[in-house]
């Protein structure tokens, strides 16, 4: 027996799959844009689009950290070293703190950011002094032991703290406006009466440097001296640092490093891309951001830089937008977002693409060519024929790209495309949904114009105009907020006007010019909803439509289609199966931003603050419901998800960037065979915890779980193409080890195939 298992053990190693676990997320951040730089002894931690990465010189390493594998929060404003405790502070925007160790262990001090106070909590900056750590506030001192992991004293000055600093036993407190405060470290710090007014100047930033106070605010550098505050310098600058000895002043274009005497040593460039400069004592160099945005290691010979190391960097996604989201072809697309009638975020241009574990950013230098600001890109959507050929909507119009080569930008200069401003700017050409047909042609909307609505660009390049009088607002201009642009599995085109003045949804008939306009909504009780934003139009398996919005979703069957525009919605009614015959509307009230269906019609709602829910295929059960605090969710603000239904992984777009969730449905396969029934992971090694998998399977396929013997071990119903089994029998007890037997059979009784999982334990 011991040799037969070993001999399958081996062939079932060869025909692995390479999938990620059932229940497993992973985050997928951008790393673009370096604001602070801290040498850590052996190795640099980088701030990074708010994001944390180190880098270790000597077997030039990268590491990424994040919500995924060791941190507890997302958005970092502030990182600090502390040499003597040999840990990492990490404050992020929401005032929560974390501390990361050498070893890559986190403790977590929640103390502050849980506490309820009236006052200001934000933190504007972190000094390390020994094992202590001064947090700056805008109500005064937090003081943090970094090696006890806890917070020993707040000082409550009644003034925002921009900066600290430590010299002798004294410290003193920047204050902006309000001067520069000082207090002796042995009184009572906690006492405001014994701080007292050092000066009166107006400062931002302020260290001990060779034993003397220097102080600083935008374009002005002070020293202190024995008869008050002396001006050393103008200079503008947009980040300052102490580290290793050297202070360190910066823009764009200039460093200035302070020496000894309070000399400054300039060093220029010409590419306005410097934002963050720090000296590593331990490796003897500099280290900055290049001008794309990764990390190179620098020396200074005279005034020029002379680069050591460079092009350091995690691969990940140029920006952390993900408003639109769609999977195909092996491929996740893309664009940011960022215009919408409640928010104009006015987001950076961007089309990212996901594949083969790598990311590829569409060209984006484009600016002075299309004569815009190049920003929030809404939609998109690629070319049946070829899929390499994107176009993308947005706030300024139309954008066409071939390989992640920009090609053309349609505006109202070279299309039927028209101004959305009565000053006709070139920065407002709504065209907020955008949708393929399957023979080519490209459909668009037009949103707040003068007599367009509904456009047409053909296969063959030609424009085709199909305005509709219906999608008119009172101002006589078309609806303001026309976007969700999807195409059923009728052919028809459906969108949604997401805007107060008019929030509906839309069928457009290309084949015969009809249009249906849902703009009243009456449920099947009669009960009128009166939502101020109607979200996104998403069709599930079944053919029904259904309509994300402020009140929840609503639901159009698909019987329904054809009953015209005076038709009920359905918010579906889930049984409290509490012995009474009352129900509940599903996620009534919830604010759905966007919907997706997985392979067993199962259906995932993104949410305005309130996560992502995930309803059975029946609608009548909540599976999950994911929240930040309860998942490794990135945000409770859920923009976008897509799914890919190959591997069942979904993608979540959230105001704090992308994260993907490793589900259990699939797609489904019209048959199965052994070419597309397999187990994963298999074999099952003893340290394994997680599901089985079995994938390739039809619709409500029928799954028996056996011995080799035949006896039942497990069985159940597809969700979608996916099996899961725990490796446990009926009774919850883990199997034995052995070879186990997947036989299926469709849902109408015919057998499948059968494939084998092995197991040791």
């Amino acid at each position: 027996m011991r040799r037969c298992l070993t001999v399958v053990l081996t062939l079932l190693l060869s025909l692995t799959a390479d999938a990620a676990a059932i229940g497993t997320w992973s985050s997928f951040l951008a790393y673009g844009n370096i604001t602070q730089i801290q040498p850590a002894g052996k190795k640099v931690y980088v701030l990074s689009s708010k994001g944390l990465f180190s880098y270790q010189p000597s077997d030039q390493s990268v590491q990424t950290y994040d919500k995924m594998n060791v941190l507890n929060d997302c958005n970092i404003a502030h990182i600090s070293y502390c040499q003597s405790a040999r840990r990492l502070i990490i404050v992020y925007e929401n005032q929560n703190i974390d501390l990361l160790d050498d070893n890559g262990e986190v403790m977590n001090i929640s103390a502050y950011y849980n506490k309820s106070m009236t006052a200001d909590k934000t933190i504007n900056e972190v000094k390390v002094t020994g094992n202590y750590a001064y947090v700056a506030t805008n109500f005064g001192i937090l003081k943090i032991n970094v090696a006890e992991a806890e917070i020993t004293a707040t000082y409550n000055l009644g003034l925002p703290v921009k900066s600290t600093a430590i010299m002798g036993d004294e410290i003193y407190a920047a204050c902006g406006a309000n001067g520069i405060l000082k207090a002796r470290l042995t009184d009572n710090l906690l006492d405001k009466s014994f701080w007292s007014k050092e000066s009166g100047i107006h400062v931002n930033h302020i260290f001990c440097h060779n034993n003397t106070l220097v102080a600083a605010v935008n374009g002005v550098i002070y020293r202190k001296e024995q008869q008050g505050w002396t001006k050393l310098y103008d200079r503008y600058y947009s980040f300052c640092n102490l580290i290793g000895g050297k202070l360190v002043f910066g823009e764009p274009n200039s460093v200035w490093i302070m020496d000894e005497d309070n000399q400054l040593l300039t060093t220029s460039k010409n590419d306005n891309s410097l934002k963050a400069f720090a000296y590593d004592a331990a490796n003897q160099c500099y280290w900055s951001n290049q001008p794309d945005g990764k990390l190179y290691s620098l020396t200074l010979e005279g005034k020029n830089i002379v680069p050591i190391i460079t092009d350091i960097n995690p691969d990940g996604p140029k920006y952390n937008y993900f408003g639109f989201l769609r999977y195909a072809n092996n491929t996740l697309y893309s664009c940011g977002g960022g215009f919408d009638a409640f928010a104009e975020l006015f987001r950076e241009a961007t089309v990212q693409t996901y594949s083969d574990n790598e990311w590829h950013i569409y060209q984006d230098d484009i600016k002075e060519e299309v004569n815009n600001q190049m920003q929030d890109m809404t939609c998109l959507d690629y070319d049946p024929k070829n899929p390499s050929h994107v176009f993308v909507g947005g706030r300024a119009g139309l954008y066409e790209y071939l390989d992640g080569k920009f090609i053309k930008h349609y505006d109202c200069d070279n299309s039927p495309l028209m101004y959305s401003t009565p000053d006709n700017s070139r920065d407002y050409i709504l065209t907020l949904g955008i949708k393929f047909d399957k023979a080519g042609n490209l459909w668009c909307l037009n949103s707040l114009t003068e007599g367009r609505s509904i456009l047409q660009l053909k296969s063959d390049g030609t424009w085709e105009d199909h305005h509709q009088e219906i999608l008119m607002d009172d101002n006589k201009r078309s609806l303001p907020n026309m976007k969700s642009l999807i195409l059923d599995s009728r052919g028809l085109l459906w969108f949604c006007n997401n805007h107060w003045s008019v929030p509906g949804f839309f069928c457009f008939d290309p084949s015969t010019e009809g249009i249906n306009h849902y703009t009243e909504f009456i449920n099947e009780d009669g009960t009128r909803l009166n939502p101020n934003g109607i979200r996104c139009v998403a069709e599930d398996k079944e053919g029904n439509i259904w309509i994300g919005s402020n009140v929840g979703p609503l639901l159009l069957p698909a019987e329904d289609i054809s009953g015209g525009s005076n038709v009920v919605l359905q918010q579906v009614k889930v049984p409290r199966n509490d012995g009474t015959n009352f129900a509940d509307y599903l996620l009534s009230g919830v604010d759905i931003t966007c919907i997706a269906v997985d392979g067993g019609n199962r259906k995932w709602f993104g949410t305005n603050g309130n996560g992502a829910y995930l309803i059975s295929g029946d609608n009548m059960t909540q599976i999950h419901h994911f929240l930040s605090t309860n998942s490794l969710l990135l945000s409770d603000n859920i923009e976008s998800i897509a799914i890919n239904d190959q591997t069942g992984e979904v993608f979540f777009g959230t105001d704090n960037g992308l994260c993907s969730y490793m589900s259990d449905a699939t797609s489904t396969s019209e048959t199965m065979t052994k070419d597309n029934v397999y187990a994963y992971p298999n074999p099952v090694t003893p340290d394994y915890t997680g599901l089985i998998t079995v994938t390739g399977l039809t619709m409500d396929a029928d799954v028996k779980i056996v011995t080799s013997n035949g006896t039942l071990v497990a069985q159940g119903r597809s969700n979608g193409g996916t099996f899961t089994w725990d490796g446990c029998d009926d009774n919850g007890r883990k199997v034995a080890s052995g070879v186990y037997m997947v036989e299926t059979a469709t849902s109408d009784g015919k057998k499948g195939t059968v494939c084998k999982i092995a197991v040791v334990r």
